[in-house]
């Protein structure tokens, strides 16, 4: 009965929202088509009956960050397998093609309408299904269930919030988390909230997560020197980087340049929203202000040679290689109560990282840094702004901290290779109850 409802409140609100859900894939029509579950071309065929095919799930770039390190690995042990990923933005899409080699097929991930998911899922014939974090389509779920795909969850967040809602809507949501295999959450808290929604206890464990190691193996040795020739900064000048800005942020880090550009004239400040859609208004703010800034991709171009000493990055993923330029580095989505962004990237450049006190969805991130001394927490802007203050006339002592961080991820990995053997065991498992059959 749940399922009946929300399909026809798919078909009679979602349906009408169809063409704005599409337009956000922008110029790719490709991607566009992949929503509806036209992939192009045929499935590969497996060769022979003992060939998997293994079917992950990442929202976006960030569950794709996750992915790569789980991927390769399988990989490694299993190089028959055949390995399917979906994205469900255009960005997270382009990632992954550019992060993942060619043996992997990266597809966009259909919307959760029976039609549409029932054509993705005979293109890809999965053995087993990974998910990354917190992906619960009622209609996907009953899919793989009714197909006996076995379901596991990889990287697992599941909020307080989020856990009331789904008991809201029990009859909907509740026997996805009872039919997974595994639930690896990320922390003891989102084990206990996915334990209150009938998962079961002896699938349910705490790994952490995976996109630890696939920080590390994103960090380019080179990547500091590029990107301090292209952006004409010289190793002495000290930078601020403000990433990853929500709401009133994108203002307030300005702000601060401005007052911290008095001690240090020399400043270079590196901007980044976390949606591109505020980076016009931010240059618009900016301009208001007298605050003298250059755009990324103009820089990138060729355009112009950087002369301003703020630069606003207007693209998706160069953030994360920017951060090894910073001296002074604050996370966004921190002082405004989002719940925060990835704080462990500045760390795998041996770079302290500065926040606020929204932390919900990077607590376990946060207590490790604190543990090891690689993080500072303020409380609002002024707060940020004194303590930088006090820390730009003495960025030598700053910079020990950030060896302080990189710690704090080392004592993170390891991660990835029992994700890889949940996978295994579980394809396994299904190999020896199907030969049984």
């Amino acid at each position: 009965m749940a399922e009946h409802l929300y399909n026809l409140l798919l078909y009679t609100v979602g349906w009408g929202m169809l063409p704005l859900l599409l337009s956000k894939a922008g110029d790719d029509a490709a991607f566009r088509r992949g929503r509806l579950g036209f992939y192009p071309g045929q499935s590969r065929q497996s060769q022979g009956p003992q060939r998997p095919r293994v079917w992950f799930h990442a929202s976006s770039v960030g569950e794709v960050t996750g992915a790569v390190p789980i991927i390769q690995l399988l990989h490694q042990r299993m190089g028959h397998a055949e390995i399917f990923l979906t994205v469900a933005t255009p960005q997270g899409h382009r990632f992954a093609r550019e992060k993942l080699p060619a043996w992997v097929q990266v597809l966009a991930f259909p919307l959760d309408y029976p039609h549409i998911l029932g054509r993705a899922i005979n293109h890809i014939r999965p053995d087993i299904f990974v998910a990354l974090e917190s992906e619960f389509w009622p209609n996907l779920y009953h899919f793989l269930h009714r197909r006996q795909v076995p379901t596991v969850l990889l990287n697992g967040r599941l909020s307080a919030h989020s856990a009331r809602t789904y008991r809201m809507l029990g009859p909907l949501f509740i026997p996805i988390f009872r039919r997974f295999r595994w639930l690896a959450m990320h922390s003891e808290e989102d084990r206990r909230n996915v334990l209150q929604l009938g998962a079961s206890q002896d699938r349910t464990l705490v790994l952490g997560s995976s996109k630890y190691e696939g920080l590390l193996a994103r960090a380019r040795p080179e990547a500091p020197a590029h990107w301090r020739e292209l952006l004409q900064i010289d190793p002495s000048t000290p930078v601020l980087v403000g990433g990853s800005l929500r709401r009133s942020e994108c203002v307030e880090l300005a702000h601060i340049y401005q007052h911290l550009a008095v001690i240090e004239p020399n400043l270079v400040a590196i901007l980044a929203p976390r949606h591109l859609e505020q980076a016009p208004l931010m240059a618009q703010r900016m301009a208001a202000q007298g605050v003298k800034f250059q755009l990324l991709t103009q820089l990138e171009g060729g355009a112009q040679r950087r002369q301003a000493p703020v630069i606003l990055v207007d693209r998706i993923g160069a953030l994360f290689e920017l951060y090894s330029l910073g001296s002074l580095i604050f996370v966004g989505g921190t002082l405004v109560d989002i719940g925060g962004h990835n704080i462990l990237e500045p760390a795998v450049w041996r770079k302290p990282v500065f926040y606020g006190p929204h932390l919900q969805k990077v607590d376990y991130e946060h207590k490790i840094l604190q543990v090891f001394g690689g993080s500072f927490l303020v409380n609002n802007s002024s707060e940020l702004l004194n303590s930088w203050s006090r820390w730009i006339t003495n960025l030598p002592e700053l910079k020990a901290h950030g060896e302080k961080a990189v710690l704090a991820i080392e004592q993170l990995r390891g991660v990835v290779t029992k994700q890889v053997d949940l996978i295994t065991t579980t394809l396994r498992s299904e190999n020896h109850v199907a030969h049984a059959r």
